[in-house]
């Protein structure tokens, strides 16, 4: 009994120190009798209740140190230290000065705003890094133009006689420059932060001019030459053009070095490597007696004058309603209407430097298909694409596709009015009718990046204002998404429109043809239409007056104003 007992006071104490321990330990620790195994023990029925735990008394005076094993006394943290060991960088402070442009003082604000760790931008006072057009880092080189509403006769200004011109519309950072013509908010001129706003101004007080920076152009607005100087010429030079705006970043070096280093901006709002210009023309038909012409004063005679014009344009096109073919007899001045044209012609195609033939024309077929297939095998051969038309109804269908400069072009073409024996077929070359097809590519091109130029081969109307139903037609290819349409019908020049940004001309009028009957046939008109970083920034109009049944000249300063006068009013300018 001895053993047992003892056992047994061993266990109960274990019990209140945790009976779970029971379980695992073979009451070694207080059972220590010998090495036979101890027997089981049996807990009686009802336990006693554990003791009441007792509150520790509150200890009073000081508390003692609390021990540090080992440690250096450099390895033990401070509020300091900790504090200095989780601190953030102070963020750089950006800011723009007043007269720095817009769009760079916007990307300035974008780069703050993505990088609120590093940059923080503040509107006035000190800044770490701003934007100035004083003393600096360079930064950025933005060009300003001269524009008036497209319905201007004006072709260019004088800086100075900005002085006097009649109501001035400028983007709001204007109102800092301080130059020889321009003073700080200048009362002759109206501010205005939002573009669309001041081109609707503009238009609205015509006449007008607008200062705004290059590429906020849009063909709603006339590009001036300023002092005879233009942004689309190959020899313009930005460090001599009156209305360059150069760009610095001033502050301490790491600080300029830190943000030039962050800067995704644009360092020019001018770059000639997105630049994209499209000679687009009227009517070509090199036969009867413009090409009696061409015989007697020699094949290149007709483009003398408007030679520099499609030859220094990057896309240059003809609508050639006439096919080539080697038995066309030698041309008879006063001819019929059943048109070809002697294979030797097509040198001034290729002279003139000619990169894409519209095939719209209803001549196409006059002297029989065999004559088309002939002329495609001479573009083709001549690295001239075609629209328009082709070698048959699905041929005809296809665009031409140009990419230059970062620009995706395509040109459509389709003829609404035939005749008949014109028109392509399953088997047969021709040009394209019109049917919704036509729109539909339209759209999926425009949806694809393309800037559509979209050409009508239309009814043909002897004066300058459109009908009723051809602004209606010609604006539904605005509306599928064409950047311009262009009338390839016309034999008389006829007005302009815009719809939804679009730029459309009714008629450009005779190219290479012998109609010297009346002024309007003799007017002719080659649209330059101006791209840039992917979208049409304005378009430049050439004026010429046929002579001699062939040979278009330029217009005169009095010709000129003549028939852009009359071409404006008759599109209700």
């Amino acid at each position: 009994m001895k053993f047992s007992l003892f056992a047994w006071f061993c266990d109960e104490r274990r019990f209140w120190g945790g009976l779970y321990l029971f379980a695992l330990f073979w009451l070694t620790a207080c059972g220590n009798v010998g090495q036979a195994p101890l027997p089981t023990a049996v807990l009686p029925l009802t336990l006693p209740a554990p003791p009441t735990p007792q509150p520790l008394a509150t200890p009073t005076g000081p508390l003692p140190p609390t021990p540090v094993a080992n440690l250096p006394e450099t390895a033990i943290p401070t509020a300091t230290t900790a504090a200095t060991a989780t601190a953030v960088p102070p963020s750089l402070t950006l800011s723009a000065a007043p007269g720095v442009p817009g769009d760079l003082r916007a990307v300035a604000q974008a780069l703050a705003a993505a990088r609120p760790g590093q940059f923080a931008w503040v509107e006035a006072g000190e800044a770490d890094v701003t934007l100035t057009l004083g003393a600096g880092t360079p930064l950025a080189e933005w060009i300003y133009v001269v524009a008036a509403p497209f319905a201007t006769v004006q072709d260019e200004v004088a800086l100075p006689d900005l002085n006097s011109a009649g109501p001035l519309f400028a983007p709001a950072e204007v109102a800092a420059w301080d130059t020889a013509v321009f003073t700080p908010a200048d009362p002759r001129i109206t501010y205005l932060t939002d573009p669309a706003e001041m081109v609707e101004r503009a238009w609205a007080e015509r006449p007008s001019l607008l200062i705004l920076p290059f590429h906020q152009l849009r063909p709603e607005l006339k590009l001036l030459r300023l002092d005879g100087v233009s942004p689309l010429t190959a020899d313009f030079d930005p460090t001599t053009y009156p209305l360059t705006v150069t760009v610095n970043v001033a502050g301490a070096e790491t600080a300029v070095a830190d943000f030039l280093a962050a800067w995704d901006g644009l360092a020019t709002n001018w770059d000639p490597g997105k630049l994209t210009t499209v000679a687009m023309t009227g009517v070509t038909a090199l036969t009867r007696a413009t090409a009696y012409q061409m015989e007697i004063g020699g094949v290149l005679g007709p483009g003398t004058a408007v030679g520099p014009v499609l030859q220094s344009a990057d896309i240059a096109h003809v609508s050639n309603e006439v096919s080539f073919t080697p038995d066309c007899p030698y041309p008879d001045p006063i001819g019929g209407t059943t048109f070809c044209s002697r294979e030797s012609y097509f040198e001034l195609l290729t002279w003139l430097g000619i990169d894409v033939v519209e095939l719209t024309g209803n001549h196409i077929n006059d002297w029989g298909t065999d004559a088309l297939l002939h002329s495609l095998d001479l573009y083709d051969g001549a690295g001239m694409a075609v629209f328009g038309g082709g070698a048959d109804a699905a041929a005809a269908q296809q665009p031409a596709l140009f990419e230059h400069n970062g620009n995706r072009i395509a040109f459509v073409g389709c003829n609404p009015v035939g005749p008949a024996y014109a028109w392509a077929g399953e088997a047969k070359p021709g040009s394209r009718p019109c049917d919704e097809t036509f729109t539909a590519q339209i759209a999926e091109l425009a949806a694809a990046g393309y800037q559509v130029i979209a050409t009508l081969q239309y009814n043909e109307f002897y004066h300058y204002a459109p009908t009723a139903q051809q602004e209606v037609d010609f604006a539904e290819l605005a509306q599928a998404g064409a950047a311009a349409v262009s009338g390839s019908q016309a034999h008389h020049a006829q007005g302009f429109a815009f719809v939804d940004g679009a730029f459309i001309h009714y008629g450009p009028g005779n190219l290479f043809f012998d109609q010297m009957d009346q002024l309007g046939t003799r007017q002719t008109f080659v649209d330059t239409y101006v791209f840039y970083d992917g979208r049409l920034l304005t378009v430049d109009l050439w004026t010429g007056l046929i002579e001699n049944y062939c040979c278009p000249r330029e217009m005169t300063l009095v010709e000129r104003e003549a028939v852009l006068t009359a071409v404006f009013q008759a599109s209700g300018w």
